[in-house]
């Protein structure tokens, strides 16, 4: 069930019911720098600013809350009475008893069926062949029958009565460094999105046809998943035109972990191109932009006195390659395109004297980052300009042949009129994709585009919106792209999980990238015991190495991050790395 925890579980602020609530008042514009998928519910194609809004509507009831120090998952004291843990002959089992009272947007009660659907539905092969971002449950006994259409019944979940239900972790994936995210399941309105459904006898399956649930999936697909009816968070869903979403205050919201409910009406979020961000909150036609990263932007908004709230990102800009299509199929290939960019350049013009280079996938406020810092930056290849090491990488592949696929390519006479090609004739091409409107695309097509060009590769730069862009990459659809610019954030359970083989061509391993070294320093990490922080840095840091050498992705960045408000906001400061705006919200008010 790992990652829909990192999105829907997502930290799981709780509910805390109240006897009274202070009413909501007032409207907060966001500006996202880009458009929105559209796609409101986790497990399809959600981009960063589609997962806002999932966060604003279904943030909360679940199991756990993570601590906003710490980030351990810890038992959810509006939502659940008590939590009990059994071993089952080396399987673990969590049984949750709830407490009454809690409620979804349209007023109805939340009870256990609607935690075991989460489970039941999301883990179901007719949900998972539409919604393939989504593995929930894929830890717990039976996953893999259940969820390949072999077993109607999911053995690892059972529904008790509508105050209790289990989930029990399968032995073979014990010990799990995270263990508590297997099982942090969230609340999801069956009522509303199967009214029809029916679970067996035992709790663990449908007690319905193939044809209904395949009915069910199609309505969710189609329809709730662009405009969710029915919520669980601290808003629910009103519009979503224009690339402008916008949600109001839930009402049946019983509060977070604390006691917060919203105290803003209204929020509505919208696109705004970030060279315009601060120009609109000039003229009060947003009043936050969040998580900026460009230099350029943030030094405007100090000189004109914006309010700005800084933290270090949990997260890194990169450049993805695909591991299993064209050119980039070849590590040699991927290593040289590394040695082909100047990184520090992009740390100079994007984000000015806010951020650094970095030599894996990490943040610069992850704490094994800061706790290992010279241990990481002096055991990993550090890739810099370095034309003639690309050169050498490149010789060493199949591409260093001449047009005619026999005659040696010669360095000396490299031009766009000559270009390395393989002995089948084919040209060493790159195909990157790029959102359009971006400085970090504007500096790969003036820096990396005439670089390649000098060893000999056509680096061929499109361009585009982000969904766009990310269809393209998770494969949603058909492209001849083998590189794309983004950035990655991370959740605070960093469990590489995504790179594993077995995620290949589901749109969730980005790269494509198949490699048993790498699923075995991934497994090493997950597999850590819980509590062992050194030895989870230890197994970290052989990832870092592996991951380093294959470099399936470009890692260019990682930076701080800086809100930028109007006066009229208030709150920002209770935003951390892992708890953005959105997961905040109810410490967020407006004047």
């Amino acid at each position: 069930m790992k990652k829909l925890f990192t999105i829907l579980i997502a930290s799981l602020l709780v509910l805390t019911a109240c006897s009274s609530k202070p009413k909501a008042g007032g409207t907060l514009t966001v500006a996202a720098p880009s458009n929105f998928n559209g796609d409101f519910i986790a497990g399809f194609s959600s981009n960063a600013y589609d997962r806002w809004v999932q966060e604003l509507l279904n943030y909360d009831y679940g199991v756990f809350y993570s601590d906003r120090e710490t980030s351990d998952l810890l038992d959810n004291p509006t939502v659940v009475e008590k939590v009990d843990v059994a071993d089952k002959g080396g399987d673990k089992e969590y049984t949750f008893t709830l407490k009454a009272g809690n409620k979804f947007s349209d007023g109805t009660e939340i009870t256990a069926k609607d935690y075991v659907f989460t489970v039941l539905m999301r883990a179901n092969p007719k949900w998972k062949a539409t919604a393939k971002m989504d593995n929930t449950g894929d830890k717990l006994v039976g996953y893999a029958d259940y969820s390949a259409g072999k077993s109607a019944t999911f053995d690892g979940v059972k529904y008790i009565d509508d105050k209790t239900f289990s989930l029990t972790i399968s032995k073979d994936e014990l010990p799990y460094y995270f263990e508590r995210a297997s099982v942090a399941v969230s609340p999801t309105p069956m009522a509303a999105w199967f009214k029809d459904a029916k679970f067996n006898a035992d709790g663990n399956g449908f007690d319905n046809t193939d044809e209904e649930i395949t009915a069910a999936v199609k309505e969710i697909s189609e329809k709730e998943r662009f405009a969710p009816t029915v919520t669980a968070g601290p808003y629910k869903f009103e519009s979503n035109e224009n690339n402008t979403a916008t949600v109001v205050v839930n009402e049946h919201y019983a509060g977070n972990f604390e006691g917060k409910t919203p105290s803003i009406e209204k929020v509505v979020v919208r696109q705004v191109e970030s060279s315009l961000s601060i120009q609109a909150l000039e003229n009060n036609e947003v009043d936050f932009v969040p998580g900026v990263i460009e230099g350029k932007l943030i030094n405007q908004a100090k000189e004109k006195e914006l309010q700005t709230h800084s933290y270090p990102r949990n997260g890194f800009g990169n450049i993805v390659l695909k591991a299993n299509k064209g050119p980039t199929q070849i590590k040699e290939v991927r290593q040289a395109l590394g040695f082909l960019l100047n990184r520090q350049e992009f740390v100079s013009k994007i984000v000015g004297g806010y951020g650094s280079v970095v030599n894996a996938p990490y943040g610069l406020s992850q704490w094994f980052y800061k706790e290992n810092k010279d241990r990481i930056e002096s055991e990993l290849i550090e890739y810099t300009y370095n034309l003639t090491k690309a050169n050498e990488l490149l010789d060493q592949t199949d591409y260093k042949f001449e047009k005619d696929g026999s005659t040696p390519f010669d360095v000396e006479k490299a031009s766009e009129d000559y270009r390395r090609h393989n002995s089948k004739g084919e040209k060493l091409l790159i195909k990157h994709f790029g959102s359009e409107k971006n400085d970090v695309t504007d500096l790969i097509i003036s820096q990396l585009v005439p670089a390649a060009t000098e060893a000999g590769v056509e680096y061929a730069v499109d361009q585009g919106d982000f969904a766009t862009l990310g269809a393209y990459m998770q494969g949603t659809q058909d492209n001849d792209y083998n590189a794309f610019n983004l950035a990655t954030s991370f959740t605070s359970m960093y469990d590489p999980w995504q790179n594993e083989s077995q995620y290949v061509n589901t749109g969730l391993n980005w790269s494509d990238i198949e490699d048993d070294k790498l699923d075995a320093t991934i497994k090493a990490v997950q597999t850590t015991k819980p509590g062992d922080k050194d030895a989870f840095a230890d197994n970290i840091m052989e990832y870092f190495k592996v991951w380093n050498d294959l470099l399936f992705q470009i890692p260019l960045y990682s930076n701080e991050y800086f809100d930028i408000t109007t006066t009229r906001v208030k709150g920002v400061d209770v935003i951390t790395p892992e708890m953005d705006w959105a997961k905040s919200i109810v410490y967020l008010s407006v004047e």
